[in-house]
């Protein structure tokens, strides 16, 4: 008996572990889809946009946000509302956001969240802009709306 009660207790303390973990650190990149019919009941009613560094609302989420919604209002029509938390990966939101090869671009994952605070959907997204704009706010802006139209294909259909 006291064999079985340690080893419940290592079991409970690993499972308590891991739920102590940032939920990035398990597998962000993982594909979860909407199941079709579940995808034409739902719109995306707040959006939310977290990186590794730190989640500030800023400048980036204000140009970024507005974009995504705009995309994201003309494919999720439906009734339900569900939450959009926007993952970007290593996101320095203070830089310039062109890569080494001189584009714009980001990587990250969309997942969608009910009002229980379940993931009922989860999109890994990337978007490189093929031409080089200016005006970082514009790069932004861009980013924003090339998230926003491949979560609409990949998650919605449209």
């Amino acid at each position: 008996l006291m064999r079985y009660a340690g080893l419940t207790g290592i079991v409970t303390a690993l499972g308590l572990g891991g739920c102590t973990s940032e939920f990035w650190d398990w597998d962000p990149d993982t594909h979860i889809a909407l199941d079709p019919l579940t995808a034409t009941g739902l719109r995306i009613d707040r959006i939310e946009v977290k990186s590794s560094y730190y989640s500030p609302a800023d400048d980036f989420s204000e140009a970024f946000v507005p974009a995504f919604r705009r995309q994201t209002e003309a494919c999720a029509r439906g009734e339900r509302g569900v939450r959009a938390v926007v993952f970007i990966h290593a996101l320095d939101r203070g830089s310039d956001l062109i890569g080494e090869d001189g584009r714009a671009q980001l990587s990250g994952s969309v997942d969608l969240i009910d009002r229980r605070g379940r993931v009922v959907g989860r999109y890994p997204l990337s978007a490189v802009l093929s031409d080089r704009r200016d005006d970082v706010g514009a790069r932004r802006v861009a980013l924003g709306d090339a998230f926003g139209r491949q979560l609409c294909r990949e998650a919605f259909g449209g």
